[in-house]
This record gives C-alpha cells, structure tokens and sequence, in this order.
C-alpha cells in the first residue's frame, strides 16, 4: 500500500504524480459571469482563524466501483494532510475490490483490474486509513458519498470508524454561490481558476478539493464573513460547516408535516403552499439519474423546479409531460398517467415544489417522488400531441419548453 510521506511544505499544488499543469480557463469557460466571485484578498489568512473553519484538517477522495454504498465497493482511497492550510502528508492506496471493474468505471479513472491485482483488501486499508487521519476534521467534495461508502464498508468487514468533524465543500459553494447552477468539483476548480479538468483519481481529487476549500475560505474572509460548523449525529448525512445552512432534521413523508428542504430554493410558485395534506407522485428514469441523486442522503428533502415539456423519444413521444429539475440538473418526468392528473397544478411559467427520496429498489436505484396536491380530474392529453408546439427558450431556470393548446 502506497502510503506517501510529503514533509515538505507543498501549499496548494498538486501532490499526484499524474497531475496536470495548472492553467487559467479556455475556450467557453474563459470568461464567467461570476468574474466577480475572485476573493477580494488572495492572501488572506486569519491569523486567528475567526472565519470558523479550520487550519488544520484532512481532505478525502474516494474511486469506487459504482454508486450503491450497499452493492459497490472503493477501488482507491486518496487524502491530503493539511497542517496551518497547507498541504504536508498525503495518503494514497488502491484496494482490490474482489471483483472485475465496469468498463464505465475503468474508462473514467483510468484503475483497471490489472492494477488492483494484489493490492490490500479494505478491511486491513480502513484501520491504517483512520488512524492516519486521527481526530483531524474531515473535508470533501460531496462528502456524503464517500461516507457513505466507508461505513458499507467498514459494516461489511465488521470494522468500527470514527465519527469525524465532517465538511462538504459541495455544500459550501450551494451555500456561498446560489446563482450558480452547478456545483460539481470539476464547475469548482474551472470556476475558481484551480486547474481545466477533475482527473477522478482520489488523491488528485482530494488536492484539488483542498483548493476548492481555501479558495471559498479566502472569499468569504473578503467579504467580512465567516462560517459556523454544522454537525449532525450520523457521518453520511454530515452537512457543509457553513452559517448559511440551517442544522438538517428528519420529517416523514407522509403528505404531512413541515418541509425542510437541504438545497436552494428555485424562482417560482410553490404549488403546495399552504396546503395541509398532499400526495408524492415518483419521477420516471430515475435510473438515469442516479449521480445526481445520490449527491443526497436518502433522508433528505429538496427543491425540485417543475416545468412543462414534451416526452422525446419512445411510445409516447410528443406527449406532454411535466418536467423535473433539481438543482438546476434535469432529474426526469412524469408519466402520462401522472401528467394527466397534475397538469394544470403547475403554472404555465412553471412553478417548484418539494421532493425526497424514496426507498431504493431492488437494483439498488435511488427513487425521487415530488410533492403535489392531490390531483385534478384526469385529462385526455392525446389531443395535445398532435396540435402542440414547442418553443425552444433559454435553459437559465425560467422555463425549458412551453406548451400552447
């Protein structure tokens, strides 16, 4: 197992040997309207650390086999040892999962199974892991992921981890930047100018995460702010240490109760505001969704923007639909069944409402249900498919696609 020691000072550079040259954005991203998200001191270093995070820590990444905590398995382990924020001790080892790698898998990271031939199997990688980190607090990118992971993990080879301090820097940017739609590692470091690609190794991942996070840390210190560390009981569901988040609690989703959504509120009208009671109806082609869900806890509640669309391919292609949205991703639709009786519950200019996460099936897809009133007398939607047209509009969030009959 590949545990390197790096005792020199190594700031915020790259630590993976494979790493590429740093450079400034190109092509479409090479100007941002968020040109003003540059932090007002790039050198600024609370002396004593009164932005709230901090100065010591360790960054994680993982690689796995696939998505599902309870079906997938970790391939590699990276993280950074940050001491006065910066860089000097990084960990770094792949683990032989016990099983060939998807071609899906191989193609992203590059980790074939020739590679993790031989390598430490993850019950003797998890003690070496967590003693390395010792009681530091712990950062990463959609962090939930890889906790998630490491306690399937750590339940399957019966092995007890530690509950770190736990921040999300995916939580941070929805917190700090709300106008962005995207918040992906890779939206990260192009946005912050850190590097053009994620190179989805983890230990590299880890490095560019640690930039990510004293990029935000320095833009919030110049702008006078400051963060409050978040914690919750469980790892998987630790939350962004940041004051703009409220502490997450649990509701039941029964089509009662006070909804407290995790994420960003969209522009628009709540079409279940007010009212007492209401029913969840599942979105279709959850299984093509399954990387942006599964940026959530299965306990989670969240925004969903709704508009209405037309269904693109299949036997109902050219039907209309109701469109799904979170967090500016598109998450999928409702069947026509459903369409028929939601339909006119959402504005023409589209409107937004409540969703969370239903039980997994048996393939282990994450499921996403939205919160509607109940619904209307069904309509005959066959007529519309004909006579409907399409008007293409920008994709800013104010509609996709509007329907006119």
């Amino acid at each position: 197992m590949a545990h390197k020691q790096k005792t020199q000072d190594l700031g915020n550079e790259h630590i993976s040997p494979t790493a590429k040259k740093r450079h400034g954005p190109r092509g479409k991203h090479a100007k941002r309207p968020a040109d003003e998200l540059v932090p007002l001191n790039d050198n600024a270093k609370p002396a004593d650390n009164d932005d709230g995070l901090p100065v010591d820590y360790v960054v994680l990444d993982t690689e796995t086999t696939g998505l599902r905590a309870q079906m997938d398995q970790i391939i590699e382990i990276g993280a950074v040892k940050v001491r006065g924020r910066s860089i000097v001790d990084s960990f770094d080892t792949l683990v032989d999962p016990g099983r060939s790698l998807d071609s899906r898998i191989v193609e992203l990271t590059g980790i074939t199974d020739a590679m993790l031939d031989g390598q430490p199997k993850i019950g003797d990688v998890l003690p070496l892991f967590w003693s390395w980190v010792g009681d530091d607090p712990v950062v990463g990118h959609n962090l939930r992921f890889d906790m998630r992971f490491f306690e399937a993990e750590s339940a399957r080879v019966e092995y007890t981890m530690p509950g770190p301090v736990c921040m999300d820097t995916l939580q941070m940017s929805r917190a700090l930047f709300p106008q962005e739609k995207h918040h992906r590692l890779q939206d990260l470091i192009r946005r912050f100018d850190i590097a053009e690609n994620e190179e989805h190794r983890a230990l590299s991942d880890a490095a560019q995460t640690q930039e990510c996070f004293e990029w935000m840390r320095r833009y919030m210190s110049g702008l006078g702010g400051g963060f409050t560390t978040v914690l919750n009981a469980s790892t998987s569901s630790a939350s962004a240490s940041t004051a703009l988040k409220q502490p997450r609690q649990s509701r039941r989703f029964k089509g009662r109760g006070v909804h407290r959504p995790c994420n960003q509120r969209p522009d628009g009208q709540c079409i279940v505001e007010g009212i007492d009671k209401w029913q969840t109806v599942g979105v279709s082609g959850a299984a093509k969704h399954q990387d942006l869900f599964n940026r959530f806890s299965t306990s989670d509640e969240v925004w969903v923007r709704l508009l209405h669309g037309f269904i693109k391919t299949g036997k109902y292609k050219g039907w209309p639909t109701i469109q799904v949205w979170l967090d500016g991703e598109y998450a999928g639709c409702l069947t026509v069944l459903q369409t028929s009786r939601h339909y006119r519950q959402v504005p023409p200019e589209g409107g937004v409402s409540y969703a969370h996460f239903g039980a997994r099936s048996k393939k282990g897809t994450c499921q996403l249900r939205v919160s509607f009133p109940y619904a209307h007398a069904e309509m005959e939607l066959s007529q519309f498919a004909q006579t409907a047209s399409l008007k293409e509009v920008n994709m800013t969030g104010s509609a996709q696609m509007k329907f006119e009959m």
